[in-house]
């Protein structure tokens, strides 16, 4: 597989987006909540990967998204 943004070889891909970068590209690395619990009467608490690999051109909403669609 090749780099998004150049013709080398990838390294991995962006956990946000999805795109393949080489080893230049692949320096940027953001947190990532793999998963969220909620209990009825706790403080939600999340699993999060300190150093997800981000290829530094996409933008992750701060927020989350409502999706009303999906009900």
């Amino acid at each position: 597989m090749k780099c998004f943004f150049d013709d080398n070889e990838a390294r991995g891909v962006c956990r946000f987006c999805g795109r393949a970068t080489c080893a230049d590209h692949a320096q940027k690395r953001m947190p990532y909540i793999s998963t969220i619990f909620v209990g009825a009467q706790s403080t939600p608490k999340a699993v999060v990967v300190a150093d997800a690999l981000w290829c530094g051109q996409c933008k992750p909403e701060a927020q989350p998204v409502p999706m009303p669609e999906i009900y």
